[in-house]
């Protein structure tokens, strides 16, 4: 077999990745979870070649070497003597790249098992960056996702304070202390167990990869929407370097900046050093004439990053690091006029900020031919609201803070292969501890008195386990199951008076997933799958008529069936899309919520469905310009709402437009010793609701986005224009800013008016 010649068609990239392809072309087995392979780089593969020859070309000047055994293949990095540029065997020799490199074959690291995403039985979007892009978009934060993926949406109080949905599982518009839908990663640390979206910029964020849920089997509880996952570029030992970018954003009369760092420094052959910092100003757009403050929602983000990576033998590697951001807003930015102008009257500002640092490290080894990963993190995150509580009887301005600690600590290892007879595997244990101290005051806005204090904390170990079978060469059939146990306490002091209540609740889950695949051509995947996904009851201690009481909630039980088809997956299709449906049961739903005075509460909202289903096709007229169209549809009911809400007048799930759609174009040209990149998006997003309840079911949405821009390159230099809201649409894309006076008010939070940035980067 290894004489045999076999056609490959592998782009040069990540060594890692083209050594995946090269296993489902050639129908061996590798080990390719070897550290320090997604740092090496090959000229790629073309051609017809044995295994023994493919292999010799492939890896040509990586530093890595190869034994054969059987149909079973064992990378392993050479000596430092060996690693000199490798002569190719005799044979056809691989076609030079061109000026326009193919796109690599799609990872979903996500997936746990680096499943090229040709064979993944699921919904899943991947987008790489470059560094370039990653430089002039990375300002934007999680805002480039949102408008990137239609099957994203969010609330809008602003960055850092916002929540995400995925495929139509939104629980509520309004932040409190329950688990969030999605589930947020930073590489394999988790960001987030009961708190908004934390925005983290993407500089020097290599790949963002979303895989729709419920993702209970491998991500445990608060994966009901799907998962998020930001890929950071690793610590390189094997090449120093440096990229810095400066910009300036003009929106309206009101300038802002952004700047970041981004450095990579060898430390000898087998330890590196990566960092990232970097500052930004998002200038304001709401005037308050009653405070006789304008552009009040002036926005700061400051952030550093840090990772080292060190490799102590071939077999294993070592990453450790640091993320910190910070970010602060100076009051909301919402209206209250009822009219496109961009104008708000309040009595006190609403200042936001959101704090958030993370710790981890991983562990990444070769054991006897599979894959260890490893990872440790802790999380320290301080989110604090201020909103403006004056009444029309108040004499005086009335503040009302709400300050949340959050304390995460999270650890997972997990063991994946191939072989034998599964065509990968993954088996693994983890914990997670999420501690929420949440403390609520209310009066004069110099010194409002604390009237409630609790401290929430919740402990879930697990073990879970995935295993994919090929039936034929065609179809596969996937299953896997997850057994977790949680533990919630609660504790609390309210008005003052120490409250001797905790109450405390167990339970054990079991949560499976079954899929089947189908490839019927080389570059075509239909495939049906089941998951389930859960959020453990809640728990609250509440005060009513004068005495102190524990309430439970009941767990949200979501069951997704879905199925669908991608097309054009291999690297040189010109032609590529899909099609996917979803159906939810969406059992006993928990939702944060307020009274119509304004103050936060949670409860059981009822039970429901959610169908959604997504298209999208993409064409490559040539090798320098793509086209992508892209849409959604959704529908969604509490049809079995609890009591208190039964006499809802629409009883839609909140903040899910009806539809939406996005049609994208990119250019990409060289121009002698430049090279020039355009592209620009016309996104539409329907309409939706603001949350559940008379008061509260406003319309939202109804919007347009669009954006256009580009970036020239000399060298290592690069020039970038974009512009955002082209129309300078005042549409409302958000009905809500301030609680307390929602029920008097007709609030909108208006698209940010027409951008314009200005930006130059370097590498070096």
């Amino acid at each position: 077999m290894a004489a045999d010649a076999i056609e490959f068609d592998i782009a040069p990239g990540r060594l890692d990745r083209a050594l995946m392809l090269f296993a489902r072309q050639a129908g061996v087995s590798i080990n390719t979870g070897i550290p320090g392979l997604a740092s090496a780089r090959t000229r790629g593969l073309k051609g017809r070649h044995s295994v023994e020859g493919g292999l010799r070309i492939l890896l040509a000047g990586t530093g890595y070497g190869f034994t054969l055994s059987g149909s079973t293949v064992r990378i392993a990095r050479l000596p430092r003597a060996e690693r000199a540029p490798a002569r190719p065997a005799p044979g056809p020799a691989p076609a030079p790249a061109p000026s326009l490199p193919p796109p690599e074959p799609i990872i979903v690291t996500a997936s746990k098992r680096d499943a090229l995403l040709v064979d993944y039985p699921g919904t899943a979007h991947v987008a790489t960056l470059s560094l370039p892009d990653s430089l002039r978009l990375g300002a934007r934060g999680s805002a480039t996702l949102l408008r990137e993926l239609p099957d994203l949406t969010s609330t809008n109080l602003g960055a850092g304070r916002n929540k995400i949905f995925i495929r139509g599982i939104a629980d509520s518009s309004f932040n409190g202390q329950n688990q969030a839908t999605i589930s947020q990663y930073f590489g394999e640390s988790r960001l987030i167990y009961s708190a908004p979206d934390p925005d983290l910029t993407l500089y020097d964020i290599e790949r963002v990869e979303v895989i729709e849920g419920p993702q209970g089997t491998l991500y445990g509880a608060g994966s009901l929407g799907g998962v998020i996952r930001l890929l950071p570029r690793p610590p390189d030992p094997q090449e120093a370097e440096a990229a810095a970018t400066a910009g300036l954003t003009f929106t309206g009369g009101e300038v802002g900046y952004d700047t970041a760092l981004i450095g990579n420094l060898p430390l000898g052959e087998t330890s590196a050093l990566r960092a990232v910092g970097y500052r930004i100003i998002y200038p304001g757009y709401i005037d308050d004439p009653q405070r006789g403050v304008s552009h009040t929602n002036r926005t700061s983000i400051g952030g550093v990053r840090v990772a080292a990576l060190t490799r102590p033998a071939e077999w294993l590697e070592l990453e450790a690091g640091i993320v910190a951001q910070n970010i602060g807003t100076r009051d909301g930015q919402y209206t209250n006029t009822g009219t496109n102008d961009l104008v708000r009257t309040s009595a006190i500002a609403q200042p936001f900020d959101n704090d958030y640092r993370l710790i981890y490290l991983t562990a990444r080894a070769d054991v006897l031919g599979a894959e260890l990963v490893s990872n440790t993190s802790y999380v320290d995150h301080a989110i604090d609201t201020v909103f403006d509580a004056t009444r029309p009887s108040d004499t005086a301005p009335r503040a009302f803070e709400d300050d949340n600690k959050v304390s995460l600590i999270t650890h997972e290892s997990r063991l994946s292969g191939s072989g034998g007879a599964f065509s990968s595997w993954v088996l693994g244990v983890s914990f997670v501890d999420n501690v929420n101290r949440v403390s609520r005051a209310l009066g004069d806005p110099s010194d409002p008195e604390i009237f409630a204090e609790s401290r929430s904390e919740t402990f879930d170990v697990a073990l879970f386990g995935e295993a994919s079978i090929d039936v034929s060469d065609r179809l596969t059939l996937t299953g896997g199951a997850r057994l977790s146990y949680n533990r919630q306490v609660e504790e609390a002091q309210s008005f003052g008076i120490a409250i001797d209540l905790e109450p405390r609740r167990s339970v054990w889950r079991v949560l499976p997933t079954a899929a089947i695949s189908w490839r019927p051509f080389d570059d075509w995947l239909v495939y049906a799958r089941s998951h389930e996904g859960y959020r453990p009851g809640s728990q609250r201690i509440v005060s009513q008529g004068g005495s102190v009481d524990a309430v439970q909630f009941d767990p949200d039980d979501l069951l997704t069936v879905e199925a669908g088809v991608r097309f054009g997956t291999s690297v040189d299709s010109r032609f590529y899309g899909g099609l996917a449906f979803a159906h939810s049961r969406w059992e006993d739903v928990q939702a944060d919520l307020i009274t119509e005075d304004g103050f936060p509460y949670l409860a059981n909202i009822g039970s429901g469905f959610v169908n959604y289903v997504s298209a999208r096709v993409g064409w490559r007229p040539s090798s320098g310009l793509t086209l992508d169209l892209s849409g959604f549809a959704s529908s969604n009911k509490i049809s079995e709402p609890a009591p208190e809400f039964a006499a809802l007048d629409e009883g839609d799930l909140p903040n899910i437009a009806e539809s939406g759609g996005r049609l994208a174009a990119s250019y990409r040209r060289s121009l002698g010793a430049a090279n020039l990149q355009l592209d620009g998006s016309v996104g539409y997003i329907g309409k939706s609701y603001l949350g559940i309840g008379q008061a509260f079911e406003r319309e939202q949405g109804k919007y347009f986005d669009t954006t256009v821009g580009g970036r020239l390159e000399f060298g290592n230099w690069g020039l970038a224009l974009d512009i955002d809201n082209i129309l300078d649409s005042r549409a409302n894309r958000f009905s809500f800013g301030n609680p307390f006076t929602l029920a008097s008010e007709d609030q909108r939070t208006p698209l940010r008016p027409r951008t314009i940035r200005i930006g130059l980067d370097a590498r070096f």
